[in-house]
């Protein structure tokens, strides 16, 4: 009897953590588990400011009505993101009487990471990890930290990148996926570093004609979201926003 039942509890342990029977259950509770705790980092620990303030004047400059990015400056710097990081910090600007309730910021990025999170545990899903390595996502102190602590553009950059990556996984939403990329490269030009994956992708599961489109989606999309600014100084744009000569110094890194 104690053998049965010792058997019992390991096939339920088993079934728990390194199948997909509980991975829903699981994920969802892991979900809950990260609101409560990021709400308490929000409360207890103190904010950051590293980047948010010049954010907030290279949008100004913008909603003032300057389109030429060689003269978008902040206290750290110019502006040096392509056009869809102008657009979505300008709402955040809005949101935030001008950038001043950095508290209110904090709730939105708070929401910006549970989405994420909650794209990843999708793409999760999709490749059947097991729930084993799931609570790993909750216990990153860096993750909490760049999302709402620092207020950095990569959050939103990621989370249209894994909307991009999870949709590759679902044959009813693929077609999006080329959209969804290049959304998270008009906010920070990193995430075109998933370009060729996602190429090899579309290649794989459409052919040439399907990776031409969307490349093409990815190109024109770019395009439109920087519209004001490519139709009155398009080099200065281009040689800002996704300037390939630029060098990063390990000095300035938050990798510490």
């Amino acid at each position: 009897m104690i053998r049965a039942q010792t058997t019992r509890v390991r096939a339920l342990v088993h079934s728990v953590l390194l199948t997909q029977q509980f991975f829903v259950p699981i994920a969802l509770m892991l979900l809950v588990v990260e609101a409560i705790l990021t709400y308490a980092i929000i409360q207890r620990v103190s904010y950051t400011e590293i980047d948010w303030q010049t954010y907030m004047q290279q949008v100004h400059g913008v909603l003032g009505g300057e389109r030429n990015y060689t003269k978008l400056q902040g206290d750290t710097g110019p502006l040096v993101y392509p056009a869809g990081f102008v657009w979505i910090y300008s709402l955040l600007c809005a949101l935030t009487n001008n950038g001043t309730h950095v508290r209110r910021a904090q709730y939105v990025f708070m929401g910006i990471y549970l989405a994420t999170q909650a794209l990843v545990l999708m793409i999760y899903r999709r490749a059947r990890v097991p729930p084993l390595v799931l609570p790993l996502l909750v216990v990153s102190k860096r993750l909490h930290s760049i999302f709402v602590l620092r207020l950095f553009n990569d959050p939103v950059a990621m989370l249209f990148a894994y909307a991009a990556v999870l949709s590759m996984t679902r044959t009813g939403i693929r077609r999006w996926s080329g959209l969804l990329l290049s959304l998270g490269i008009a906010v920070k030009m990193n995430v075109q570093l998933l370009l060729p994956g996602a190429a090899f992708v579309w290649w794989r599961t459409g052919g040439l004609r399907t990776t031409v489109v969307q490349l093409v989606v990815v190109a024109l999309s770019q395009v439109v979201i920087a519209a004001p600014f490519v139709y009155a100084f398009p080099h200065e744009y281009v040689a800002r926003a996704f300037e390939y000569t630029r060098q990063f110094n390990f000095v300035w890194t938050v990798n510490w």
